[in-house]
């Protein structure tokens, strides 16, 4: 039988950027941080998938070409009612737009439905908070865009745990 896997594609941050996001949440939340290994910026959510659909997009994401660019997250948010703290107010918005964009496309012929919402970038970095911090501008995270990736959620007895599964850079896929 062929056991679906969430996925998702991703900005995924090296070391330097997770410790710059992290240093940018403030403490007194109350809430659940996301694991330091789990911070990613999601292109698109894919969710489950099959061997044969995930090989698809795998392939699919191949065909997405973009210049390496970089982008600042300026803001503490939250969604909901306290449900998720997230790091974003991204500027400038057009190459991750574009990303995004394009990689919903190249992902199409696949069967990949794009959500309905617009797309809003953010970084997760806590959920279900007890107490909301002071929101708005922060001292800017910058992020040099070179690759996005493919990822497999997994779950564990401890929590999720994000895996990549593979990587595209802005030349060629690593």
């Amino acid at each position: 039988m062929d056991r679906p896997q969430r996925l998702f594609f991703a900005l995924w941050p090296d070391d330097a950027l997770r410790s710059a996001i992290c240093s940018r949440v403030p403490s007194g939340h109350g809430g659940r941080p996301v694991a330091r290994d789990n911070l990613h910026l999601t292109l698109a959510f894919i969710g489950a998938a099959d061997t044969a659909y995930a090989t698809c997009l795998a392939e699919a994401a191949q065909a997405v070409r973009f210049e390496p660019f970089a982008i600042e997250l300026r803001g503490l948010g939250c969604f909901g009612k306290r449900e998720v703290l997230w790091l974003g107010d991204v500027t400038p918005r057009e190459p991750l737009d574009r990303l995004a964009l394009d990689l919903s496309a190249a992902l199409k012929p696949c069967g990949f439905q794009p959500e309905a919402r617009p797309f809003y970038p953010h970084v997760t970095v806590a959920r279900k908070l007890k107490a909301l911090p002071s929101l708005g501008s922060i001292e800017p995270v910058r992020w040099e865009v070179e690759r996005f990736c493919l990822v497999a959620s997994l779950p564990t007895p401890v929590g999720v745990q994000y895996e990549v599964v593979r990587c595209y850079r802005a030349d060629a896929a690593c």
